[in-house]
């Protein structure tokens, strides 16, 4: 690229910005050109003309190909110019330089050592970073000086120029600076060094005459300082010296670049990189060769982080391989423990090196709980780290190693696990113990529910489950510390049902045991506790019973009622839930049914009973023998005769009932045997004979007749006594004569009915026999006279007329005399007859088809017709 002016002029500074994008040329003359990347000639900034650029500071993110945005500018005389340069062709054309716009917007005050005015050799600005709380809208700025370094924050403008209401703050309010000795040296540089993918600054680096001046950038405690620079420290020169000889000064580096942990010092005949960490040298190169004549510069590119240097003839390159290997170590040495995990990630020895120090530290400065976290999490030895804590007697540091060193072991260390696991439950206990006996509630509450909530984490309850071993040897150990409650929360926790409950029962908590029996899904545990239980608390047991369901068998249970039964001579909880498998689960185990009656039988409750048997029928479930042998042996009568008659015993339930429970309880039982008329009629006889016998209640016994139409007077007469008098029963028999009376006179009438119907039949088979008559194939039947009436009117003139004489030779009528005709004359008239008249059927043959287009009216007669329907 060309540059426009003097031969004699020659380049003073060069400017690129971070993205290569755009340069500023200051020139020995005062002359300052701008050269945007996508030019290729440089256009002079006019507005600058006489003024020597000594520091810009880019607007890197926001700067594009063709437009700079917001930079500032230093000069040697100490000015602080805001400008915008453009590159854009056609803005070109009507701006007279590319500078959008340019103005002064600070100038440094003269220096306190001297009447010179400060050279601004370094310029930079950024916004600050947003904090946790909200989005910081302020911005600083840094201007360096050789010896100074100043610091300027605030808002920014809304128009252009935009930094001056952040300048017009410190207008006769001097702002923060820093100042360093120095007389000699008449440039400096100054470096800012980014961290992370948002590219916020975090450090930075200053050249002056006593050393390398670096530090950090502190934006929380911004506001209150009124500066960014925070943990400032000097490096000096002759520290970095690592020739023997003395009294010798060492004269400051000609240029200085930073990486992201290290300094860059470019001396006239040797390159150092310095650890800003640990301040340490850590790379030098001595130059030999003409061509290391007059260096110049060192730089970083920012994009490809390689880093050049240049001399008056050369240009050098050097390439950083592998830069922050050693960071974690500087880190360690500082404490910063933090940060130098995150530069041993993939080191696992690095990282345990780190691990194991920071643990150290936390253990010197007694902060034993942190320490324990740390060294759980080192390969340092368990057994060593162990003892370190017993020897001081720090127990809950000591639980805190050894819950870190549980929760890093894996599902297969089951060894381990379970010997950490019953340490720990033996450290708890122990406390739990101590609190106890010093009777420190509040923080007996604290460690029981640690505690607890330890035995609940998944990886325990895990280990436990899989080893039953390790499940029955922490029970036995909670149990031998005498922690009832704690014994009970893990046999809960693992599910041991069957000690919880049977804790419970020993203590007389038969509730708590419920609830506990309740919160299960086994029954073979209901049918194992439920005898003990519902002894003292039926009701519930029942309830709980009855809300399983049918989850349960009922079957299982009777030795819990028969139990219960023992204990309570009303047995009403039993009767319930009997009464429940019965009517609501349809229960049909004979075992049940059996039970429940010999419950009802036992505590008389009959009525029950009674409408039981009524329901179950003849179809029953329960043993009819059984059930009739407890009936009777409490005197259950009237259930005696319902099994009796379930049995189909009806004689012995008719019996029964006549002697022991009423006349009308036997008389149902009667009426019980609908298909069997013999033995309904002999039942209702044993009522009658006891009736009239043991009781000599001949009206009664009378009334019979009407409740049984199978019994006569005559059938109950044998069973009254000899003298009685005619009187008792004389409508009895005058009834009975007459429905005799009426018998006998509905016969009559039957036989006169039958007789005129033998008459009618047997005149109509006469006639029968006396009158011809066609039957066809397809089951029409035609007397003859009937199918040659139908029939004439289809017949031609020529058959009609045949049809006469053939009538006329064989008779009118067509009767006997054609039966009876021998001759062969007669026949051969016959035989013709029957071709013209019947050789078809009228209603099947083709003379039917033929009519098929025929009306059902004929013309003549569709008036008479339908004046018929009027």
């Amino acid at each position: 690229v060309q540059i426009p002016g003097r031969l004699t002029d020659k380049v003073y500074k060069l400017f690129l910005d971070p993205t290569g994008k755009h340069a500023i040329i200051s020139m020995d003359s005062m002359e300052n050109y701008y050269l945007p990347a996508i030019m290729k000639k440089v256009k002079s900034i006019n507005k600058l003309k006489g003024h020597l650029v000594e520091s810009v500071a880019w607007n890197g993110k926001n700067a594009t190909e063709v437009t700079s945005k917001d930079i500032l500018i230093g000069t040697s005389n100490g000015l602080i110019f805001e400008t915008e340069l453009e590159s854009s062709a056609d803005k070109l054309r009507f701006q007279s330089g590319p500078e959008r716009y340019i103005k002064q917007v600070y100038k440094l005050n003269k220096s306190e050592a001297s009447e010179t005015v400060e050279r601004i050799t370094g310029l930079y600005f950024h916004r600050f970073p947003p904090s946790s709380l909200r989005l910081d809208t302020r911005y600083f700025v840094i201007a360096t000086t050789p010896n100074h370094l100043y610091q300027f924050v605030g808002e920014l403008g809304q128009d252009q120029p935009l930094f001056t209401k952040l300048f017009s703050g410190y207008e006769g309010n001097p702002p923060q600076f820093l100042e360093l000795p120095g007389e000699t040296l008449n440039y400096s540089e100054f470096h800012v060094i980014y961290s992370g993918k948002d590219k916020i600054p975090s450090s930075f680096v200053w050249l002056t005459e006593p050393g390398i001046f670096h530090g950090v950038f502190d934006f929380e405690n911004a506001k209150q300082t009124g500066t960014v620079a925070a943990g400032t420290r000097l490096i000096r020169y002759d520290v970095l010296d690592n020739s023997n000889e003395e009294n010798i000064s060492v004269l400051p580096p000609v240029s200085i670049t930073v990486t992201e942990f290290h300094t860059l010092l470019l001396f006239k005949d040797r390159l150092i990189a310095v650890a800003l960490l640990n301040e340490e040298v850590i790379f030098e190169d001595y130059f030999q060769g003409s061509a290391f004549d007059d260096v110049i510069s060192v730089l970083v590119d920012p994009s490809t982080k390689m880093v050049w240097m240049y001399s008056q003839v050369s240009i050098f390159q050097f390439e950083v391989i592998r830069e922050d290997r050693y960071v974690w170590r500087m880190l360690l040495e500082r404490k910063e423990f933090e940060e130098a995990k995150q530069f041993c990630k993939d080191n696992p020895i690095h990282m345990d090196k780190v691990l194991t120090a920071q643990a150290d530290d936390f253990f010197e400065k007694k902060n034993y709980e942190e320490a324990a976290k740390y060294y759980a999490q080192s390969q340092k030895s368990f057994e060593q780290v162990a003892l370190k804590f017993l020897e001081i007697s720090k127990r809950d540091a000591l639980k805190v190693f050894l819950i870190q060193k549980f929760n890093s072991l894996k599902s297969q260390d089951k060894t381990q696990m379970s010997m950490l696991l019953t340490w720990l439950t033996e450290l708890y206990l122990n406390d739990i113990g101590k609190l106890k006996d010093d009777d420190k509630i509040e923080l007996l509450e604290e460690i029981s529910k640690q505690f607890r909530d330890f035995l609940q984490k998944h990886q325990v309850t895990s280990c436990l489950n899989e080893n039953p071993t390790l499940c029955a040897t922490l029970s036995d150990l909670i149990a031998s510390h005498g922690d009832a409650d704690n014994m009970i929360f893990f046999a809960k926790l693992m599910k041991d049902h069957e000690k919880v409950i049977t804790y419970y029962i020993q203590r007389d908590e038969f509730g708590e045991a419920l609830a506990a029996l309740s919160n299960q899904q086994n029954p073979e545990l209901y049918y194992k506790y439920s005898p003990e239980l519902i002894a003292h608390i039926p009701k519930d047991v029942v309830s709980a019973w009855i809300m399983l369901k049918s989850n349960l068998n009922p079957k299982k249970l009777i030795p819990s009622l028969i139990h219960y039964a023992q204990h309570s001579p009303q047995s009403s909880e039993a009767i319930r839930y009997l009464e429940f498998c019965i009517r609501d689960l349809h229960n049909n185990d004979q075992a049940i049914h059996d039970y429940l009656i010999s419950l009802y039988a036992k505590n008389r409750h009959e009525i029950k009973l009674e409408a039981y048997l009524q329901d179950q029928g003849r179809n029953v479930m329960y043993d009819p023998k059984y059930a009739l042998r407890l009936c009777a042996e409490y005197r259950c009568h009237r259930s005696c005769v319902y099994i009796y008659a379930a049995m189909g015993l009806f004689d012995e339930a008719v019996d029964l009932a006549l002697k022991e429970v009423s006349v009308n309880l036997a008389k149902e039982n009667a009426q019980i045997p609908e298909d069997d008329e013999e033995l309904k009629k002999r039942l209702w006889l044993l009522i009658a004979r006891h009736v009239i016998e043991e009781r000599n209640d001949i009206k009664q016994a009378m009334d019979f007749l009407k409740d049984c139409d199978l019994l006569k007077i005559e059938d109950i007469l044998p069973f009254f006594p000899d003298f009685v008098t005619i009187d008792h029963f004389k409508d009895a028999i005058c009834s009975s004569l007459q429905e005799y009376n009426k018998h006998i006179e509905s016969l009559r009438n039957e036989m006169q009915e039958a007789t005129e119907s033998a008459k009618s039949l047997r005149e109509d088979i006469q006639a029968m026999k006396n009158r011809a008559f066609y039957l066809f194939p397809c089951g029409h039947m035609f007397h003859t006279d009937c199918l040659m009436f139908e029939i004439e009117p289809y017949l031609n003139e020529r058959q009609k007329s045949r049809l006469k004489e053939l009538q006329k030779m064989l008779g009118t009528s067509y009767t006997k005399e054609l039966q009876a005709a021998e001759s062969a004359s007669r026949d051969s008239c016959k035989d013709e007859l029957d071709e013209l008249i019947a050789s078809e059927c009228l209603y099947c043959g083709e003379l039917m088809i033929s009519l098929i287009d025929q009306p059902f009216i004929s013309p003549d007669q569709f008036d008479s017709v339908k004046e018929s329907w009027r």
